[in-house]
């Protein structure tokens, strides 16, 4: 079981996908406030699909490839002077390609990226597996952490980023403890109050339950740096159960304004 350290996270260049979606202009937010935190470099990327239309208006009129080529790059302009607006040094790029996450990535990797910023859509079911999902390739693949946005985050306030609460959740792996080294710098930074969470299993008995508690919270207790007391008080809990549903949970429960997380590189299909 990893013992964490504390490591100060440097976020020098922040690569920022965007769709302009409405998803991707509130991850782009996001993003331009940890660049006022962090004083980011930041490169806004768009990768260009020219068999896909992004509208129902471009499908009805059989927008040419150009014209919207130039839309997207009229609104890649657009994102960066409102970077630039904001005292942020930001460039932009444009990308041809039909799986996003891999030009994506072949960026991140020639930026020499920190931190991916990317908004992800709620797709489920068929859909999902149909489609894949760039933002979980992103995860997955890339060697820099990713922060995700969902559609249902909240917007964040102009100006540099604070987070007040954090939930950490572990399964106690090597990812795991490379994530908990982000929820503490964030954490310290922003004077956040941040929950070490494990999720275990729901298959046990309520007395088996009680004992892998023990377990578990000692296990959390011992993954905490002594350090961390010093600007914190952190605070150990294990729930039982399905671990998104459960997380959510806790962090709906707590108010929590970021969840981070470590993950594995196997597909979504096995988990």
């Amino acid at each position: 079981m990893p013992v964490l350290q504390r490591v100060s996270v440097s976020v020098k260049n922040i690569l920022v996908a965007t769709d302009f979606s409405s998803v991707s202009d509130k991850a782009a937010a996001y993003a331009k406030a940890l660049a006022v935190n962090f004083r980011s470099n930041v490169e806004i990327v768009n990768v260009f699909d020219p068999s896909v239309v992004t509208s129902y208006v471009e499908a009805i009129l059989g927008t040419p490839v150009k014209e919207r080529q130039q839309l997207s790059n009229e609104s890649l302009q657009k994102l960066q002077r409102e970077f630039a607006d904001a005292g942020i040094q930001a460039h932009t790029s444009m990308r041809e390609g039909k799986r996003p996450h891999t030009a994506l990535l072949r960026v991140a990797r020639q930026q020499d990226s920190d931190l991916i910023v990317a908004g992800t859509h709620s797709k489920w079911g068929l859909e999902r597996l149909v489609l894949g999902s760039t933002a979980e390739e992103l995860i997955r693949n890339s060697v820099c952490p990713v922060l995700t946005v969902g559609p249902h985050a909240k917007q964040p306030q102009e100006g540099p980023l604070v987070f007040r609460t954090i939930v950490y959740a572990t399964d106690f792996s090597a990812h795991a403890a490379k994530a908990a080294v982000f929820a503490l710098s964030f954490a310290q930074d922003s004077g956040a109050h941040v929950y070490f969470c494990h999720i275990a299993g729901a298959d046990a008995t309520p007395e088996e339950n009680k004992s892998l508690d023990v377990i578990f919270n000692a296990t959390l207790h011992k993954m905490i740096p002594e350090s961390v007391y010093e600007w914190c008080t952190p605070e150990t809990i294990v729930k039982h159960g399905a671990p998104a549903p459960a997380i959510l949970e806790l962090a709906e429960r707590v108010n929590a304004d970021l969840i981070v997380l470590g993950a594995g590189n196997a597909s979504f299909l096995l988990t």
